[in-house]
């Protein structure tokens, strides 16, 4: 059977891309890590390696201060937490600030973990989470021993959480 020249191209692109694909799996970089310590915005220094450490350790990002479905989401995960604690599960909060504003959430909210302000973004744009110059993408995301991000649920709407696909990935008895 002889094939028409423009199915030969056609074979020979998708050769092309799949070759050329694997080339870069190969040539990837390693992968980025959250920092080992940082500051929340109380002042208190968190040891993020030993949470990881002993914890599964969850980060939620904000999108911006301004963002109430990212405030909703810290609520959601609030009304679980006796089921988190059970599971060994502890959180961080990573948000744009202002700080004054951050702490106005976390006393509003009455979520006991730490927020961290990013300044300028570096946390995020180092996990290649920046949207803007002044947002962050919404995410939920499991950090690893060694601080990878293990796994991930990006994205946020009031019709989509993360934690239900948090919840399904943790996969702990102790949630009902």
């Amino acid at each position: 059977m002889k094939l028409r020249p423009s199915f030969q191209l056609l074979i020979g692109m998708v050769f092309l891309l799949a070759v050329n694909a694997q080339e870069q799996d190969s040539q990837r970089l390693p992968e980025k890590r959250f920092l080992e310590k940082v500051v929340a915005i109380d002042g208190r220094t968190v040891d993020v390696k030993a949470l990881a450490q002993n914890k599964t350790l969850v980060v939620v990002t904000l999108k911006a201060t301004w963002c109430p479905v990212c405030q909703s989401q810290l609520m959601r995960i609030k009304e679980r937490l006796s089921e988190s604690e059970a599971c060994g599960i502890s959180y961080l909060v990573l948000a744009p600030g202002p700080r004054e504003e951050l702490l106005e959430i976390q006393k509003k909210i009455k979520f006991r973990f730490p927020f961290i302000e990013d300044k300028d973004l570096q946390i995020a744009k180092s996990l290649g989470l920046q949207m803007s110059e002044e947002e962050i993408l919404p995410a939920i995301f499991i950090l690893t021993k060694d601080l990878k991000v293990g796994w991930m649920q990006a994205g946020r709407s009031d019709a989509q959480y993360g934690d239900p696909a948090l919840f399904e990935e943790v996969r702990c008895a102790g949630w009902i």
